[in-house]
């Protein structure tokens, strides 16, 4: 059976990728600068080598005897030169398939828009030129970072915030971008071009605020509100998410595909489901 390396299997994403993996009694490793923080989420269901991108020793160690990889690590100045490195090693090892989190399809394409989206691209573009069978998956805005965050300030009183409350987006549930992942990494092929994923329906943030409304029997207020200014030390990170609010307030995650019903046979998360979800979970930690 295929022994499958996950980076970035600490965070949100990883954590659901790697719990899925080993539900299916797959052989999962996992390199982690945190191995005890390894420890205390997967227990001893996953071989766990500590090391980092910039380690190539702990790198080379991590991928021998690897067969698939999942490549995901977070948003940095570094993103591109560290998965670079990382296919170089996989390379090296004689690893088959990588499957690549890749950034939002809109801050790809075109470039010069998002320095994350741009940094995602060099890496998507080494990866073809590699020896290896591999597929970039270019997960829509998350359910479960914006839209999360949305819910637990209207459950504490606030608005909901925007620059544009007429902006659509194609929120993706974090589960059915873990469920497209464990897919390409199993299937008997992957897709030969990128995946873009997103969830069933388009909703503005108007149309939020109707929906918690509805749900929480009160008036939700909505307040328009210019994008914050960034100032002149910003970090990558904080430069990238400025980047992707502009994006989001000018429509161009306003998209919907059918990926995610195609792969698994099934539709992808509502926003309903999610609300009510978010919602149920909130109430149980304030109880």
């Amino acid at each position: 059976m295929s022994r499958i390396l996950v980076t970035g299997a600490t965070g949100r994403l990883g954590q659901l990728i790697v719990e899925r993996l080993v539900a299916q009694n797959r052989t999962v490793r996992i390199l982690t600068r945190r191995p005890e923080a390894a420890r205390d989420l997967f227990g001893a269901t996953v071989q766990i080598f500590a090391g980092e991108f910039a380690d190539r020793i702990s790198l080379d160690a991590a991928t021998q005897g690897v067969d698939r990889l999942l490549l995901l690590s977070p948003i940095s100045e570094r993103l591109a030169a560290d998965q670079i490195v990382v296919a170089d090693a996989a390379q090296a090892a004689g690893v088959r398939r990588i499957v690549k989190i890749s950034g939002s399809d809109w801050t790809i394409d075109p470039p010069g828009l998002s320095i994350s989206g741009d940094a995602h691209a060099a890496v998507e573009q080494y990866l073809r030129r590699l020896a290896i069978d591999s597929v970039s998956l270019r997960p829509n805005a998350w359910m479960q970072v914006s839209l999360a965050n949305t819910i637990r300030q209207v459950l504490v009183g606030n608005p909901i915030s925007v620059a544009n409350p007429e902006a659509g987006v194609g929120y993706i549930d974090a589960r059915d971008i873990a469920d497209v992942a464990v897919h390409q990494l199993l299937d008997e092929k992957v897709s030969s071009t990128p995946l873009n994923l997103t969830g069933p329906e388009i909703v503005t943030p108007r149309q939020i605020a109707s929906l918690l409304s509805t749900v929480l029997k009160r008036p939700v207020a909505l307040v328009e509100r210019p994008p914050s200014a960034l100032t002149p030390d910003a970090d990558f990170e904080h430069r990238a998410v400025a980047q992707f609010g502009c994006l989001i307030a000018a429509g161009r995650a306003a998209v919907t595909t059918g990926v995610v019903a195609s792969l698994l046979g099934r539709p992808s998360r509502s926003i309903e489901a999610f609300i009510s979800e978010q919602l149920a979970i909130e109430a149980a930690l304030a109880g």
